[in-house]
Order: C-alpha cells, then sequence, then structure tokens
C-alpha cells in the first residue's frame, strides 16, 4: 500500500502537530477559533463557485432535448434556483442544521435566518451558500425528469416542495449527524443525499408523466436525439471544475487539513477523467463512431460517484470509481429505453446509478471500514440501510405530490401544446430556429424573444422550420 505524508509518523523533533479542531454536533462542521477564520471563507468560496455549476446543467439541458423545447427546460431550471434558494433559506437550512432536540430527525429553529450564528465558533450564514449549493444542484437533477412535458405550476410546487423539505431531511439525517449518520452510513459530499436521491425523483417524475408523444412508437417519423451534443460538452467543461468546489468544498477544515484537501480534489479529478475516457472508449468500440455526448455525461457520471468517498481512498480507487461509473453510465444509457422509460437528459444513467454505485463502493473501499481492507462487512450493510431508507422517504413524498397534481390535472402539458412544442406556444416563441439557405446547408440561428407579437410570428413560422 502506498505511504503518503500524512500518514507517516512526524519526526522526532517536529513540534507535535495542533490537534483537529472539534466539529458542531448540530452543524457537522468544524468550530474554528481565531487563527482558522479562513476556513470559514474557505466554505463561503466554494459555495459561491458550486452556484455556477448550474450554468453546466443549463447547458446539458438545453443540449439533450429537442430544440423547440430548449427555452422551457432552462426556465424550469432558474425557476428552481430562485424557489430553492427562497425556501432553503425560511424552512430548508433550518430543517438541515437547526437544532432537533436529540431527535436526530429534522432540525426546528433557525426558520428565516433567526437564531443564525455568526462567530468565531461557527458560521450559518457560510455554510448556508455552501449547502443551498447542494439543495440546487438537487433541483437541477430533479428537472431533468421534468423536461419537455411537466407544466411550470407543477414544477414550481414540485421543486419547492423536494427542496423545502424532502432534501433538507436527508442533509440533517447525514450532513448534520443524524439518524442514519448515527447508524454508520457514510456519503461525503452528496453521492446519495443529493444525485441519487434527486435522480429517483426524477425517474418517479418521468414515469407518472409518461413519455412524450410518439417517443417509442414504431412507426413515428420522429427524432428524438439530442438536439445539441456540443451544449453538452460545454455543460461537461462547466460542471468539471465547479464540481471540485462542490467535492472539496466539503472539507471545512479547509487550509487546517491540507492532506485531506488535496487528496480529495485529485481524486474527483481521476475519477471523472476516467470516467469520461472510458465512457468514450465503451461508445466507440459498441457503435464504432465517436461520441461526445457519451464523454461529456460519463465525466459527470464519474464525479457523481467518487462524491461519495472522495476524501478518504487512494487514487487508484478514484480510477475504479470513474471506471465502474463509465460502465453504470453505457448499460443504463442503452437499457432505459427499452423499458420505454422516457429519460431525455439520461438522469438515470448520469446521476442514479453513479449516485448508487459511489455509496455501494465506499462500503468496500473506505480505508477506515471498508470489506476491501478487511474491516469487515458491517459499513456495506449500513451503507446499503441508508440506499433503502433514502428510496423509502423520497418516493413516498414525490409520489403523493405528483399523483395530487396528477388529480387535479395541471402535471403534464396538453397533447396539443407538446405537439407544436412549449417554446413556441408558452414561451414567445422557439429560442433556436432551423432555416433553410439557399445554395449552403441549414444553419442555426439564435434567436432572441421579439417584443411585437407580429414580429415574433414571422419569425417562428412553421414553413421555415424543417424538423419537428
Amino acid at each position: 500500500m502506498h505511504r503518503h505524508f500524512a500518514d507517516a509518523p512526524a519526526p522526532a523533533a517536529a513540534a507535535a502537530a495542533p490537534p483537529a479542531p472539534p466539529v458542531d454536533p448540530v452543524a457537522g462542521l468544524p468550530v474554528l477559533n481565531d487563527d482558522s477564520v479562513l476556513d470559514v471563507d474557505w466554505i463561503l468560496l466554494s459555495g459561491f463557485i458550486i452556484i455556477l455549476i448550474q450554468l453546466g446543467f443549463a447547458f446539458v439541458h438545453v443540449g439533450s432535448v429537442r430544440y423547440r423545447n430548449a427555452q422551457s427546460v432552462v426556465i424550469k431550471l432558474i425557476l428552481g434556483i430562485v424557489l430553492t434558494v427562497i425556501i432553503y433559506w425560511i424552512f430548508g437550512y433550518a430543517f438541515s442544521f437547526g437544532y432537533d432536540e436529540g431527535y436526530k430527525f429534522l432540525g426546528g429553529n433557525k426558520l428565516a435566518a433567526v437564531r443564525w450564528e455568526a462567530n468565531n465558533s461557527f458560521n450559518d450564514y457560510s455554510n448556508y451558500v455552501l449547502r443551498v449549493g447542494g439543495a440546487l444542484i438537487a433541483a437541477a437533477i430533479l428537472a431533468e425528469g421534468a423536461a419537455e412535458r411537466m407544466t411550470f405550476i407543477a414544477w414550481s410546487i414540485l421543486v419547492t416542495a423536494y427542496s423545502g423539505f424532502i432534501h433538507p431531511a436527508l442533509v440533517h439525517w447525514i450532513f448534520a449527524q443524524g439518524w442514519i449518520a448515527t447508524l454508520g452510513f457514510k456519503d461525503f459530499a452528496g453521492a446519495g443525499v443529493i444525485n441519487y436521491a434527486a435522480a429517483l425523483a426524477a425517474l418517479i417524475t418521468t414515469i407518472i408523466i409518461k413519455p412524450r408523444q410518439q417517443r417509442f412508437d414504431l412507426n413515428a417519423n420522429v427524432n428524438f436525439t439530442p438536439h445539441s451534443p456540443v451544449y453538452v460538452a460545454f455543460g461537461a467543461l462547466v460542471i468539471f471544475p465547479a464540481w471540485l468546489f462542490f467535492v472539496v468544498g466539503s472539507v471545512a477544515a479547509g487550509e487546517n487539513a491540507p492532506y485531506v484537501q488535496g487528496i480529495t480534489a485529485l481524486n474527483t479529478l481521476i475519477a471523472g477523467a476516467t470516467g469520461g475516457l472510458f465512457s468514450f472508449i465503451i461508445r466507440y468500440f459498441r457503435d464504432e463512431q465517436t461520441s461526445l455526448v457519451a464523454l461529456s455525461k460519463g465525466v459527470i457520471a464519474g464525479l457523481v460517484a467518487v462524491s461519495a468517498q472522495a476524501n478518504d481512498i487512494e487514487g487508484w480507487t478514484a480510477f475504479i470509481y470513474g471506471l465502474f461509473a463509465a460502465i453504470i453510465y453505457n448499460v443504463l444509457a442503452a437499457a432505459i429505453p427499452k423499458y420505454h422509460v422516457d429519460d431525455p437528459i439520461e438522469v438515470v444513467a448520469v446521476h442514479l446509478g453513479p449516485g448508487f454505485l459511489g455509496i455501494f463502493l465506499t462500503g468496500l473501499f473506505d480505508k477506515k471500514a471498508g470489506l476491501f481492507y478487511s474491516k469487515g462487512i458491517s459499513l456495506l450493510g449500513f451503507q446499503l440501510l441508508g440506499l433503502l431508507i433514502i428510496t423509502a422517504w423520497v418516493s413516498f413524498f414525490v409520489l403523493l405530490i405528483l399523483l395530487g397534481l396528477k388529480g387535479f390535472g395541471i402535471l403534464r402539458v396538453s397533447g396539443d401544446h407538446e405537439a407544436r412544442g412549449i417554446d413556441k406556444v408558452q414561451c414567445l416563441g422557439e429560442a433556436i430556429v432551423f432555416a433553410e439557405q439557399q445554395g449552403s446547408p441549414l444553419e442555426v440561428k439564435v434567436v432572441q424573444n421579439q417584443v411585437s407579437p407580429q414580429r415574433s410570428a414571422g419569425i417562428f413560422d412553421p414553413a421555415r422550420s424543417n424538423f419537428r
């Protein structure tokens, strides 16, 4: 086994290392002193950059759907951002990191920033910025199950409930030393709490909404392939570096833990790169063609998987996480459509499968309690139990909400609106128009929303589009 600097004994003449800062039992973050105020700054900086992951998700979402619904998926994403920021401030953060009176189930105070602390021992404000970034990632993943079919009002209700209650409960149970964490479950940066849980909610959503019109009609002459693989690649290029802050930002001790901070960043990079490389290779040998989408989403799948335990594994283990994430991504991407599950943005292949994989592999490769380190099978059992609990919690409440919305008839857009395109009917026109040019190939024109209805109608004339 490799020996690292952090594992080696200190020289005899060296001064004793300062003790690790104590951990706040409720917030799950170290209690900082005057000499380590930069740790709070690190948390705040990480939170800022984590929010930029939303730009990456916007590119992935737009590139994965049909062009005529590109604007609607971005509206859902931004609606999710603004609603999550507000509801997490009012309720979510309190449920996540408020005091639970020892029950370890749900926080009960700190609603709407009341009784938040900002001193040398703890800073709720910086912690909120970091944690709302995780909630925003969960909301963006959930939005992938609503693409091209769900109404804006139904989406707003679903994401508000998820960000304000369903997600915060999971955060408290695991990131704030709640009851699942005390059992022994481990999830360092949200492979299960954020990615698996939100992807499960998205899968339930896409099943309840049902497939897009003619999606699995063998006689239909409709193209459902992603309209812009380049946008998907742009998204992966934004998500890759920003995800480093999402994972490494969870090393709350910051400069007080330089080894953990460094090895976490290294493992995240290795897993993401490995996931992209092997996903690209697998798709090439399967189809005998290169796939920019497989390369890009393979990177994200690797990042998702290693988020479970990037701080306490070896570099070669991170390579294994990325390799298996690439395999899981390609297997699920091919298998899900065969069961007539309409997953336009591949949330199951990119987030659900790799999230499950990361939690499972932690039970094997965790250096302190993993099975492959001769520590027994207990951790693996706790990992599977934790996933079962997350599955039950998310499934119950998401199904309850979706069936209620369906009962009121507001869950899915009308068949006419779906056939014509949500952008054209509900968003003042399509954001992207394909126009036939004389003597040249089809040219893509990005068109801004027009001020006057007359001008808009002229630009978005169906006769000018060859793809529907």
